[in-house]
C-alpha cells in the first residue's frame, strides 16, 4: 500500500514538473524575438520597442513562471516548508502582475503594436480578457492552498493562460483574425495533458480543471468576437490610462 502511494505521488510530481518545464520552454520560444533574445532571434512578425515598463512587466512575469517551476521542484524534493514560504512570495508576484497586465494592455494603444487585423483599441480586448480569469484562478488557488489537488490545478490553470501570448507570437497562421483564433486555440490545448492526467488518476475531470479550462477558453474567444464585431473599441476608448 505504501509503495503504491509513493508511486502515485512520484508520478504526480513528474507530471507537474513536466508541465512547468513545457510552459517555460514555450515561453522562451515565444518571447525570444521580442524579449529574451531580442536582437539575436527574429521571427517574421513586428518586434516593437521595449520601454522600461514593458521590461519590468517581462521580468516580473518571468519570475512568476520560474517560481511556479521552483514550487514543483520543492514539492518533488519533499521541501513543503520552503514551498509554503515561497508560495507567499509567488502570491505577491501574482498580485503585482494584475495591475501591470492592465497597464501594458492599455499602453499598447499608444504603442500601436497590434497585428494588422486589429485596431489598437480592439486589440486591448485580448490581454484584458485574461486579467479577470487569471485573478480568479490565482485567488482560488491561494484560498484553497490546503486542498492540494485543487490548489495545484488552479495555479497550473493560471500559468497556462500565459501560453496564449507565447504561442500567439509564433508564426503558426496567417496574420488575420482567423489565424489569431487558431493560434490561441492551439495554446489552449496545453490544457489537454491536464485532462489526460485527471482521467488517468481520477477517472473524471477535477472541478478545478474544468474551471480553469472553461475560463481560459472564454478568454480566447470573447476577444475574437469583440474584434470581429468592433464593439469593444468604444468601450476601450473610455478605459483609464488609454
Amino acid at each position: 500500500m505504501a509503495t503504491a502511494v509513493r508511486s502515485r505521488l512520484g508520478a504526480e510530481r513528474r507530471f507537474y514538473s513536466f508541465m512547468a518545464i513545457m510552459m517555460i520552454v514555450l515561453m522562451l520560444i515565444g518571447f525570444a524575438p521580442s524579449f529574451f533574445l531580442r536582437g539575436y532571434v527574429s521571427f517574421p512578425r513586428p518586434n516593437p520597442t521595449i520601454t522600461p515598463a514593458i521590461l519590468l512587466h517581462g521580468i516580473v512575469f518571468t519570475l512568476w513562471m520560474l517560481v511556479f517551476w521552483a514550487q514543483t521542484v520543492l514539492v518533488a524534493a519533499g521541501r513543503r516548508d520552503v514551498h509554503m514560504k515561497l508560495g507567499a512570495a509567488g502570491m505577491a508576484l501574482a498580485v503585482l502582475l494584475v495591475p501591470m497586465m492592465y497597464w501594458v494592455a492599455v499602453y499598447q494603444v499608444a504603442r500601436a503594436n497590434q497585428p494588422p487585423f486589429a485596431t489598437p483599441l480592439g486589440w486591448t480586448s485580448v490581454p484584458l480578457a485574461t486579467i479577470p480569469v487569471y485573478a480568479i484562478l490565482v485567488w482560488q488557488g491561494w484560498k484553497r492552498r490546503r486542498d492540494a489537488q485543487a490548489h495545484k490545478r488552479l495555479m497550473l490553470g493560471a500559468a497556462l493562460l500565459f501560453m496564449g501570448p507565447a504561442v500567439g507570437r509564433l508564426p503558426l497562421g496567417p496574420p488575420a483574425l482567423v489565424g489569431h483564433a487558431f493560434g490561441q486555440f492551439l495554446a489552449w490545448l496545453c490544457f489537454v495533458p491536464l485532462f489526460w492526467w485527471d482521467l488517468k488518476t481520477l477517472g473524471r475531470l477535477h472541478w478545478a480543471t474544468k474551471l480553469g479550462a472553461g475560463l481560459a477558453l472564454a478568454a480566447v474567444f470573447v476577444p475574437v468576437l469583440l474584434m470581429a464585431t468592433g464593439s469593444w473599441d468604444a468601450v476601450a476608448a473610455r478605459l483609464p490610462g488609454v
